[in-house]
């Protein structure tokens, strides 16, 4: 079930999300002061709840982008792009008078908290003091270099005055990344000879961000279960457990049955990424207001499973009632097993 999709190497460099592990520089160049007054990575990079910044792409198909912060405590922040190819999260640290990118993750399509995860790289997007000639190395051992302040950059939203990185591959292979105040982000411009690729910013937009989701249900009318194509709005820093409880507790139809009863809940979800399987821990509501015979007990599971298990991704959900195995009148659950995701012969039910 695991999505596999390749990527151009064209659009690590556009991007700048290399997962290395880093090898950080020292040395600084000839560092000409702005003012006296100096300016703070937070200045050029701030984390901006519920807003959506679109960016336009030239040159490359990979090079247009989304970008949402999904979730944000005080220093760090997580962060979700999005391009025709893949979905990316990354989290990004204000430290030490460095802005880095300490975690980085392709292929990830669910939202899940990663804050408090081990880092796997320390890639240095912004260094203090942000004067020109600043530089330090990237994680592959490229100097990477403040090269103006205030420059002008043209992009389809406006024309921002704009702090400038330059990294050099070598080869004549060179990125600039451009920093707006108040905005973060808001270009890259990668050339290679003849090749020149954009992402320029487009809009930045107070919203939500929207995901796709199949939602399962058991129908009332028969001992059979069918899916619901659905999209929700997630918010900076929501718990996306009550997301997921109340989308399973309010089918959009009386044709269909509630997932679990309003008094249940859910405890938390985990993905556990060494077996690739989803621990969701319930409320044991779930268990004693439901009021289940066997039948609807495994279209309720089933649907609980499906639902999840896509959303996640995984082929195996393990299911425990206030962190012991799932047990009732039919079903007990040893402690290393678990449900199976199933959706053969299940169709989209038709209102």
């Amino acid at each position: 079930m695991k999505k596999k999709i390749i990527l151009s190497i064209i659009l690590i460099f556009v991007l700048g999300i290399v997962g290395c592990k880093a090898t950080v520089g020292s040395g600084n160049g000839d560092v000409q002061p702005i003012d006296n007054e100096s300016p703070i990575i937070a200045d050029y990079y701030p984390f901006l709840e519920n807003t959506i910044l679109k960016y336009d792409g030239i040159g490359n198909e990979f090079a247009e982008q989304d970008a949402y912060f999904e979730f944000i405590e005080k220093d760090r922040a997580q962060i979700k792009i999005i391009n025709p190819g893949t979905h990316v999260v990354k989290v990004l640290e204000r430290k030490d008078g460095k802005l880095s990118e300490v975690y980085y993750e392709g292929e990830f399509y669910h939202i899940e908290n990663l804050l408090d995860i081990k880092e796997n790289t320390e890639n240095i997007l912004l260094k203090e003091p942000l004067e020109i000639g600043n530089q330090w190395k990237t994680p592959e051992g490229y100097i990477r270099k403040i090269t103006a302040i205030d420059k002008s950059i043209e992009t389809p939203f406006k024309t921002i005055e704009a702090l400038e990185v330059t990294t050099d591959f070598g080869n004549g292979k060179i990125q600039r990344q451009y920093y707006g105040k108040n905005i973060g982000f808001v270009a890259s411009i990668y050339e290679d000879g003849d090749t020149t690729i954009k992402t320029l910013l487009n809009s930045m937009k107070e919203s939500s961000l929207e995901f796709d989701i199949d939602v399962f249900y058991p129908l009332n009318s028969d001992i059979d279960t069918v899916y619901v194509k659905d999209r929700l709005d997630f918010q900076t820093n929501q718990n996306l457990e009550r997301i997921l409880e109340h989308v399973m507790k309010n089918p959009p139809s009386d044709k269909l049955m509630p997932v679990m009863p309003k008094s249940a809940g859910i405890n938390s979800i985990k993905l556990d990424k060494n077996s690739w399987i989803l621990r969701v821990d319930l409320k044991e509501e779930f268990i004693t207001d439901s009021n289940m015979g066997s039948a609807l007990e495994t279209e309720i599971l089933k649907s609980m499973v499906n639902t999840l298990g896509r959303f996640y991704d995984v082929e195996n959900v393990y299911i425990s009632v206030d962190g012991k195995p799932y047990e009732s009148g039919h079903y007990s659950l040893k402690e290393q097993e678990s449900f199976k995701v199933d959706i053969e012969g299940i169709k989209e039910f038709t209102r």
